[in-house]
């Protein structure tokens, strides 16, 4: 059995030079990375286009502290991608130059259509801003999982279904049930929740045909938000799906669980991060997580709109901590934190579990604990996480010889109890009932115990995807959500949508002009016509 991570190549410290790529033209260009007054910036220099700068982290000490947490994959071979050769890892391509991706895809994402039932401005896939209907048919959609199911050396176990707005596809149930007869143990659909609210019945045939979660698309509590962010009133529309998951719930005993996911923009949402967090935590019988997406500049954009809608993660720790109360920057960890703990599973069951090995600047996130008074705990308050994850490490690195596997095993439980202060531990939480859930986690048999280790606990993480004014090769190479295209290409979410995008190109290989699609299928546009007019109470 062989180690699912290995030791990074990432250029650490500051000041340290990139690759990124210029905004203008998507040249290559050399990228400066350094800190000022505190924060971290990028600069660089494109000789037809000249110098662009952007804020990459406003808390350079946090940068730092997130690179003791790099981890590189084995990369990842497509069997099903018919342009690699034998054996060749998945690559992709910038300014005509190959670089091997070195995760393995740990979500996958198909794009069931770019079709949507909203026009939202901030959106970067909506076919009615770009004249042509990208729809993959149901077989091509079948070949796209199948290929993520024969990823070597990991296979892919999670994929999220997007668009557009996959909800309106005729064949969502179809597609999800066929899913989980290939195995994938997380199936989940990012939605605007309109489908979900309006019906109740295509909501339970979805959960019935085997979706976990849902991905809401959700930027505040308040209509004001919307009407800045999707031009629209949306809030009943978050709460109708809520309500219609609860009612899934009672009717047959389990719903889909529901990750709020608000993209922020500066000036228009920052200010309810903490209002958004409380109103998940009202309503955690459905909701288990969120996942905040500062914004992202796609398509042409001036630098001075990207200086003034700008959000770095740190930007939203720091809201977070501001509005909540309920944590300081240290309270949180980026993404790779984990791979040790899917290595460490890896090497102890002889089987190679999806490991996190994203790039550490890609992401934040944290786990919060509220007890039965509404008191908020972070889970690195009574939980030492560096000494778990770095002790975890070694132990896995010393698992190679089987022998040893069941004496490393009670390592593991020697380490949880050094790591885990128990004085500091929430009320209504035990030390053996922490280490149970933990070292259940790491075996095989862990979705119960997952799930019951998520009680009354929120997940909430942050990404920050990539556009061509912060463009980093390096994040790029790491990433761990990955497309899949109806040719079986898997290509990284930041090279996908971000930079040198290969969306426009995946859409105009595989798609057919917007006219001609509303001629093919005049019942559809129809519907879809009608569901694009604004009802009279959710406009401005």
């Amino acid at each position: 059995m062989s180690s699912t991570t290995q030791p990074s190549a990432l250029k650490k410290g500051l000041p340290k030079k990139t690759e990124s790529v210029c905004p203008e033209c998507g040249k290559i260009i050399e990228a400066n990375v350094y800190e000022k007054d505190g924060k971290v910036f990028m600069d660089k220099d494109c000789p037809e286009h000249g110098q662009f700068s952007d804020i990459y982290w406003s808390n350079a000490q946090a940068y730092l502290r997130a690179e003791h947490f790099a981890y590189d994959g084995v990369g990842l071979r497509n069997p099903h991608d018919k342009s690699l050769a034998a054996g060749e890892n998945v690559n992709f391509l910038v300014d005509g130059k190959k670089y091997n991706l070195l995760s393995c895809t740990a979500l996958a994402l198909i794009d069931l259509t770019n079709r949507c039932n909203m026009n939202c401005p901030i959106c970067f896939a909506n076919a009615n801003q770009a004249g042509y209907v990208y729809e993959p048919s149901y077989d091509e959609v079948v070949a796209m999982m199948e290929a993520l199911r024969a990823e070597e050396p990991i296979k892919c176990t999670a994929v999220q279904f997007s668009g557009g707005e996959p909800t309106v596809h005729p064949r969502l149930v179809d597609i999800i049930r066929k899913s989980k007869e290939l195995k994938f143990a997380q199936v989940q659909v990012a939605t605007n929740g309109i489908v979900f609210a309006k019906d109740y019945e295509k909501l339970k045939a979805c959960k019935e045909a085997g979706l976990n979660t849902i991905y809401l698309s959700f930027d505040g509590v308040s209509d004001d938000v919307y009407l800045q962010a999707r031009d629209r009133k949306m809030f009943d529309i978050k709460l109708k799906v809520i309500e219609n998951c609860r009612r899934l719930k009672a009717e047959i005993g389990h719903s889909p669980s529901i990750v709020l996911v608000p993209t922020l923009v500066r000036g228009v949402n920052d200010h309810q991060v903490g209002a958004i967090t409380k109103f998940a935590f009202d309503h955690s019988d459905v909701i288990r997580g969120i996942n905040f997406q500062p914004v992202a500049f796609t398509g042409r954009i001036t630098r001075e709109e990207v200086s003034k809608g700008r959000i770095t993660l740190t930007d939203l720790v720091d809201r977070f901590g501001e509005q909540t109360g309920y944590t300081v920057p240290e309270d949180w960890y980026p993404v790779p934190v984990v791979a040790p703990i899917s290595n460490f599973a890896s090497e102890f069951l002889s089987q190679n579990k999806v490991t996190f090995t994203a790039h550490p600047h890609c992401g934040l996130a944290t786990y919060l604990f509220q007890s039965e008074d509404g008191k908020v705990t972070p889970l690195p308050r009574f939980v030492d996480i560096k000494m778990f994850s770095d002790g975890l490490s070694s132990i896995a690195m010393k698992m190679e010889d089987s022998k040893f596997r069941k004496i490393r095993a009670i390592g593991v439980l020697r380490l949880l109890n050094k790591c885990v202060d128990s004085s500091k531990m929430p009320p209504g939480m035990t030390k053996k009932k922490f280490i149970d859930a933990i070292t259940s986690i790491m075996g095989s048999k862990s979705k119960k115990t997952l799930a019951n280790f998520s009680w009354k606990m929120m997940y909430v993480g942050a990404m920050h995807f990539q556009d061509s004014f912060n463009y980093d090769v390096s994040r790029v190479e790491r990433c761990a959500i990955h497309y899949i295209t109806p040719d079986l290409k898997v290509i990284p979410f930041c090279a996908y949508n971000g930079g040198p995008e290969y969306r426009a190109e995946v859409e105009a290989r595989f798609s057919i002009p917007l006219a001609e699609w509303k001629q093919r299928n005049k019942e559809e546009a129809k519907a879809l016509e009608e569901a694009l007019v604004v009802p009279e109470d959710q406009r401005a």
